[in-house]
């Protein structure tokens, strides 16, 4: 098993010399990521076990610092399809769901949300799912507010039962995404992770590769990844967000 001083070590020698750290991370779906001006290297706990060819691999997308060309791209693909990859996956997001379960039993969720801005989200998803997805998508994905996120305005939780049907565990937002101000930004993030229920659902499919690209297309938000949008974020990180935007006169109508 590598450490992160062996991993960083095994990429210099194949000349990712860019590279000044790594980290393992215990994601339930990012497998690697690059930060910090592509000098870290953020890769999942699963790739503690890298054979040679994997870390050639990681090497060449660190030398690249994108999958752009046509070599990254072979090299992503190699990354991805690393077999100890998916059943650690499988095994954190079961983890994730029993926990999620065993929360909700006794009232432990981590949703900062009000009653009326939980019904404000599913009135939303509700119209959402009529109007953009032609109803395809679950009615009884729970949505919550999260106040613990930072830069994320919010994420899709996927999950996998032990006969290999998908459903979804969770929506979650970022509650600044409540505030005034965030209207477009909520909509269009609110989309994005339904984008994502659709893919996930439909074709089993994470991240923002092409299928989830033309669902973000169809439902009209933005193609993109939820980085550096215009968001008005609280001033102290502390104080709860109680405000409930008001519902346009088509979803009341519908």
């Amino acid at each position: 098993m590598l450490t992160t001083t062996d991993f960083l070590f095994e990429l210099h020698r194949r000349g990712a010399k860019r590279i000044t750290c790594v980290t393992f991370r215990k994601n339930r779906s990012t497998i690697w990521s690059l930060t910090r001006d592509g000098r870290v290297l953020n890769v999942h706990d699963a790739y503690r076990g890298a054979s040679p060819a994997l870390l050639d691999a990681f090497a060449t997308v660190a030398i690249e610092g994108e999958v752009g060309s046509s070599a990254a791209k072979k090299a992503a693909t190699v990354i991805s399809a690393w077999p100890e990859l998916a059943d650690e996956i499988r095994r954190l997001r079961n983890a994730h769901d029993t926990r999620r379960r065993e929360a909700d039993e006794h009232g432990m969720t981590h949703c900062c949300a009000t009653p009326e801005q939980r019904s404000y989200l599913h009135a939303v998803y509700g119209y959402f799912n009529h109007t953009r997805f032609d109803g395809t998508l679950p009615t009884d994905i729970s949505i919550r507010l999260s106040r613990r996120m930072r830069s994320a305005l919010g994420h899709m939780m996927p999950g996998e039962r032990t006969d290999g049907s998908r459903y979804v565990v969770e929506i979650a937002l970022n509650c600044d995404l409540m505030l005034s101000g965030n209207g477009a930004e909520r909509a269009d993030t609110l989309l994005h992770e339904m984008a994502h229920v659709a893919d996930w659902m439909q074709s089993g499919e994470l991240g923002h590769g092409a299928s989830w690209k033309a669902w973000a297309r169809h439902a009209g938000c933005q193609p993109t990844r939820l980085h550096e949008r215009p968001v008005r974020y609280r001033r102290n990180r502390r104080h709860p967000v109680s405000r409930v935007p008001p519902l346009p006169d088509a979803i009341h109508e519908l």
